[in-house]
């Protein structure tokens, strides 16, 4: 519970350590067992307890605050002014003054340097976690390198939801952006239990199906191909329709 916790308050970071409900789910509590790979039930635990402790605030729009990660990013920013002042006025200190207290100063010196040492890896450990989402998550062979580069742009905890749709465009030969309302329905059918295959395999059938159609090709689009028909999309047989035929009556994509 306290790991997760801890993974809160770094998640909260990016948003003056607010945790915004997003809408796409029924709950913060849904939405934040998606981006941290865990289970609803130990998310839930953990945000009742600490709101219990008082260190979680949950307002009326469903957004969390995380006092306690505020409280340590404004004493970071104190300490840090601490620092700076600190270097300044012993820069402007007079030459014979720094002589006489040489020894004083370069006893206290390693101290002050293990503590900026320490803050420096710190920081870096916190921008190594933030880069890397999920350390071990791997990207599927039959993304190109072009494609990769349009899914790295964006934070890596939805480098998952952003793959489908990079896949889509270069497919299709289009640029739908990575707006909520094309990557919303991603997330609903992964939290419905599909996979990244399962994106692909639909992909590759309706376009196989559509792509030469004027009728239909128009439809190649995110809200239709990972809608409420994904299962049906998915589970069809390839089939392959070419402008207007009567031998070819396909399901209306709506």
């Amino acid at each position: 519970m306290t790991v997760i916790y801890i993974r809160l308050m770094l998640e909260s970071l990016e948003d003056d350590c607010i945790l915004y409900y997003e809408g796409y789910f029924d709950s913060l509590v849904q939405e934040l067992a998606l981006k941290l790979d865990v289970s609803e039930d130990d998310i839930n635990m953990t945000v009742a307890y600490f709101t219990k402790c008082g260190l979680i605030q949950i307002d009326d729009d469903g957004h969390a605050t995380l006092s306690q990660a505020k409280a340590m990013v404004e004493s970071e920013t104190n300490w840090a002014k601490y620092k700076r002042d600190q270097r300044k006025n012993s820069q402007n200190l007079p030459k014979m003054e720094n002589v006489q207290n040489k020894k004083t100063i370069s006893n206290s010196c390693p101290t002050e340097i293990e503590i900026d040492k320490e803050s420096d890896k710190d920081k870096e450990l916190y921008k190594e976690y933030i880069l890397s989402g999920k350390p071990d998550f791997t990207f599927p062979n039959w993304l190109t390198p072009r494609m990769i580069e349009e899914i790295t742009k964006g934070h890596p905890e939805k480098y998952l939801i952003r793959i489908p749709l990079a896949y889509l465009n270069h497919t299709v030969g289009k640029n739908y952006k990575y707006l909520d309302k094309n990557l919303k329905p991603i997330m609903a059918r992964f939290k419905e239990g599909y996979t990244l295959e399962d994106f692909k395999q639909v992909i590759d059938i309706k376009t196989a199906e559509w792509k030469d159609s004027p009728e239909f090709s128009k439809y190649l689009r995110p809200e239709t191909l990972f809608g409420s028909k994904f299962d049906g999309y998915l589970n069809q047989k390839p089939k392959t329709i070419k402008g207007k035929s009567e031998d070819n009556f396909p399901d209306l994509p709506f």
